[in-house]
């Protein structure tokens, strides 16, 4: 902080002048007036004298002290340049804009092979940038309590800097601290932070084709392996139930197996290849945060459930500022017959609609008949439980025109579809906003509704791509499903009195499944079957639901452009794209020429790209030996291992596909 040096001290022997000057005349009055009065005349005088006398005494002793004092701050001076100039830490002196004032014998050792550094600004000499704002308009106080790091001559410095000013002239006073050895303990101490993690077996036991007593050869094999690979890293681990492990290891650990890609997913899935047609296969959850040993447990069993969510095969990272991490998930989830989680979740998602003032359900942008269909079967189950139920859509989207003609003779549907600015007007403290096959916060039919509302449920079969910062009260996504349909089917079918769901609705949710399983031809299990049953019982009619996906003349052409323009890459994938502007038609038509892409000899997956307005649309389909979700991710994408998409602002479809060949490349390189 600038010192400010008053005028009394320039001003000080003026002043005793004035005030010398004054005594005195004041002493020639009083001896007038005393001497006409009482005092004799003689001590009058005196007293004169006397007073001159100590004047003359005050001014001596004033020199005498000025003179001391400064000689006094000479001594001081040099001593203080000795000091700063032998000072055992580098010290510098700089001016306002940077430039280097001075600096000591310690500075230049730092740098011993410049001879001089006057007038050189100090980011000339810094590797690393220095801010001069820090240095000169910042508070004193915010300077020594926030040091400001460089690196100079190739060592790491913490700057401390002192402003102080010459008259009006500006100079900062730095002293440099070497803190290389701070950060080599830093980062072995980093290196040696405990990691928790949960390693659990994909419970496979209940797969058709593999009996109980191979699965349990298996799982043992596999605990024998990851007991060695925990050996191998000098790391804890135990067995807490049944399949599931937790894992006490060095972070310097972990950092090797981020850098061999968790390979011992890898040989776990090969140890089981002989044994069962189907690999069993482990997930990982670990946390690499700080925080005390219980709370990296919650946090590891946090990560666990989230690669499960996501299919398991695969380890999930969470580290320190809430960031997350994915390696593996090469496998295709495989249907269990279990339901128990179903019917927990269905019960859950009942208490929620007894208490909410409302619902509103919305499904991903672009809907296709499993979005809308598994939002109209959510809307029937929450009609039976709250009297105020709508769905967000896009209710000028063409392709949505069957659908909705399909259920206008119903009166519950009459005003049930809303747009996502009408839905706005309607939220509550008590909203309760249900979201269907989607599980991508940019994906969202109305992401505003997400942020806005506080209670949210969450029902997808999508690999789950990224935490929610709006956290669910309910999140039921089931990768290993064939589609939101069938999930949204099982609750309806547990949850909802006979003969509660409507023909219409039970067709869409149909129709939902149909397109997800392309006919029922892939992703199918037990549960899937077993849903299509149920909906049946409810009249669901086959070939009405097929109806739904009949195209006019002008969609069939539309699926004929992108064929035409359709080429494969390096064997295995196909691409196809529009040179022109697309519409929302054209988008549906890219997803059905994906679909076709696959019959083609030898394609592996297929990747069709469309751009609407600024934003490029990919949709991607796989015949279930490439893991699109995990490319279009990349992207900022997601979905399914054999089902997926992503979406590219601001970007033409060159761009778009040159960015996706890449990825594809990193893809099949790896693999």
């Amino acid at each position: 902080m600038k010192r400010k040096y008053g005028a009394f001290a320039k001003l000080k022997p003026f002043l005793i002048l004035v005030v010398s000057s004054l005594a005195l005349l004041g002493s020639a009055g009083a001896l007038s007036i005393l001497t006409a009065s009482f005092l004799p005349l003689p001590v009058a005088i005196g007293a004169l004298l006397a007073e001159l006398a100590l004047l003359w005494i005050y001014g001596t002793l004033s020199n005498k002290r000025r003179a001391a004092r400064e000689e006094q701050l000479n001594i001081l001076g040099g001593v203080t340049l000795d000091f700063l100039m032998d000072f055992s830490l580098p010290c510098l002196i700089l001016g306002e804009k940077g430039e280097i004032l001075w600096y000591n014998r310690s500075f230049q050792t730092i740098l011993p092979t410049q001879d001089n550094l006057y007038d050189r600004n100090i980011n000339e000499i810094s590797e690393t940038k220095i801010s001069l704002r820090r240095l000169t308009e910042e508070a004193e106080e915010d300077l020594h309590t926030r040091p400001i790091n460089g690196k100079i001559g190739g060592k790491q410095f913490e700057l401390l800097p002192y402003r102080i000013y010459t008259g009006d002239k500006l100079c900062v006073i730095t002293v440099w601290q070497s803190i290389d050895r701070l950060l080599e303990l830093k980062e072995e101490l980093a290196n040696k932070n405990p990691v928790v993690a949960y390693a659990a077996v994909d419970s496979y036991s209940e797969i058709a084709g593999i009996s109980q007593s191979n699965y349990r050869t298996v799982t043992a094999k596999i605990a024998i392996l990851l007991k060695e690979w925990a050996n191998s890293m000098g790391a804890i681990l135990r067995e807490v139930e049944n399949d599931r492990f937790i894992l006490v290891m060095e972070e310097k650990h972990l950092n090797e197996c981020t850098e061999k890609k968790f390979d011992i997913l890898d040989q776990v899935r090969e140890l089981s290849k002989d044994s069962s047609e189907i690999p069993v296969t482990v997930s990982i959850g670990i946390a690499a945060t700080d925080g005390s040993m219980s709370e990296k447990e919650v946090i590891a069993f946090q990560a666990l459930d989230l690669a499960l969510q996501r299919g398991g095969d695969q380890a999930v990272i969470k580290r320190r500022g809430n960031a997350t991490e994915y390696y593996g998930g090469r496998t295709k989830t495989v249907q269990k017959r279990d339901r128990i989680r179903s019917r927990i979740v269905s019960a859950g998602i009942v208490s929620a609609l007894r208490g909410a003032s409302n619902v509103l359900i919305m499904g991903h942008r672009f809907a296709d008949h499993d979005s809308i269909g598994s939002c109209v079967g959510m809307a029937r189950f929450a009609m039976e439980y709250c009297s105020r139920v709508n769905v967000v859509v896009n209710v000028s989207d063409p392709n949505l025109k069957g659908i909705f003609k399909k259920l206008e003779g119903l009166p519950e549907y009459r005003d049930l579809f809303i747009d996502g600015v009408s839905a706005q007007d309607l939220i509550t403290s008590s909203t309760l906003l249900i979201i269907t096959d989607v599980n991508n916060v940019m994906q969202f039919e109305a992401p505003e509704l997400y942020e806005n509302i506080k209670d949210v449920i969450i029902v997808d079969h999508h690999r789950q791509t990224a935490e929610f910062t709006n956290k669910p009260v309910i999140t039921y996504i089931e990768p290993n499903a064939s589609s939101a349909s069938e999930l949204v089917s099982e609750m309806l079918e547990l949850a909802l009195p006979q003969g509660k769901l409507l023909k219409e609705e039970a067709e869409l949710l149909f129709a939902g499944m149909i397109l997800d399983t392309k006919q029922f031809a892939n992703n199918t299990g037990p549960r899937t079957f077993a849903a299509a049953l149920y909906l049946r019982s409810c009249g669901a009619n086959p070939a009405e639901a097929q109806m739904l996906f009949r195209s006019d003349l002008n969609d069939f052409k539309r699926e004929v452009r992108f064929e035409a323009n359709a080429f494969i890459y390096r064997d295995v994938i196909a691409f196809s794209f529009l040179d022109t502007d697309a519409t929302a038609e054209d988008k549906i038509a890219a997803s059905k020429a994906a679909d076709r892409l696959l019959t083609l000899e030898g394609v592996l997956a297929s990747f069709v790209l469309c751009r609407i307005g600024n934003t490029v649309h990919i949709s991607a389909r796989s015949g279930g030996k490439v893991n699109v979700q995990l490319i279009t991710e990349r992207l900022n994408g997601g979905g399914h291992f054999d089902m997926a998409g992503a979406q590219m602002k601001d970007t033409d479809i060159k761009e778009a596909f040159v960015q996706l060949k890449e990825v594809v490349d990193q893809y099949l390189n790896e693999k």
